[in-house]
């Protein structure tokens, strides 16, 4: 589709989602939802992409909802937008590939729960990040603040954040382990590259079973944990990038890089923007 109020960027096997409505602080309305939706099934449906970096455009990374479209818990049409969203914030949640949330300037309420979906934050040191719900009366989150932040931060910590209103820093958010990494402004673009480069080295097979893993295996028993690791090991083993590494180790050479490769692929670097 044509993208309105995201840029979608494909370069090698990173794609780089960016919320462009900056002069509202890249607030999501439903148009945004929409286009969030479509670029998260492209990309996911795209064999060249490993990683997916979202991000803001300007100065910020989102501040939630648009409160210019007037939806409001019960209001009209508030069922509809809520299913929307929910299906852009699951989607987020579930993408098969690894993605990264570069949070700068404010990331609150709806913003900090796309953040917070992503597998990876990198934060400006200077951000300010927090959940707000609790200062509007008779709100409180609907997509998944409440429920993903006390498991990566710990109860206590979550509490404060979200009883509060209170914003933290980028800094602080490194400190407690919700943001991965925190950087000066100046080197944020750094601090992503760098990141980005680690991660698309690795296989792209390894990263979206191990992901797999690691999302499956907090969910669920340590036993039933075990058993699908070790499923999951015997099905890869029989991949085409798993023998080839293999060969490669005991012939001392370096994998044929096209056994990553999925089959029948092109080259893939594509812009698409307002």
């Amino acid at each position: 589709m044509k993208y309105t109020d995201i840029i979608v960027e494909k370069k090698g096997p990173v794609a780089w989602l960016t919320l462009n409505k900056p002069r509202v602080y890249n607030a999501m309305g439903r148009q945004t939802l929409t286009e969030i939706l479509a670029a998260l099934e492209d990309t996911a449906n795209d064999p060249a992409i490993t990683v997916l970096v979202i991000r803001g455009a300007g100065n910020n990374f989102c501040t939630g909802m648009d409160v210019k479209e007037g939806i409001s818990p019960g209001g009209p049409g508030a069922e509809e937008f809520t299913r929307l969203a929910d299906k852009v914030f699951l989607g987020v949640k579930k993408y098969p590939k690894v993605t990264i949330s570069v949070v700068k300037g404010y990331c609150m309420a709806g913003g900090l729960e796309l953040a917070l979906c992503c597998d990876l934050m990198i934060a400006e040191d200077n951000a300010k990040i927090g959940d707000g719900h609790i200062k509007l009366p008779g709100f409180v989150p609907n997509a998944g603040a409440s429920v993903y932040l006390p498991r990566l931060i710990g109860v206590r910590k979550a509490k404060e954040i979200l009883l509060t209103g209170d914003f933290i820093s980028g800094k602080e958010a490194e400190r407690i382990g919700l943001a991965n990494r925190a950087a000066p402004a100046e080197r944020l673009d750094q601090e992503v590259d760098e990141l980005v480069g680690k991660l698309v080295t690795n296989s792209p097979l390894g990263l979206k079973y191990m992901k797999m893993l690691i999302d499956k295996g907090v969910e669920c028993s340590i036993e039933s944990a075990l058993t699908l690791e070790r499923t999951t090991l015997k099905m890869m083993v029989n991949t085409r990038e798993y023998k080839e590494a293999v060969t490669a180790m005991a012939r001392k050479r370096k994998p044929d890089p096209k056994s990553r490769q999925p089959r029948n692929t092109k080259n893939n670097t594509t812009k698409t923007k307002k």
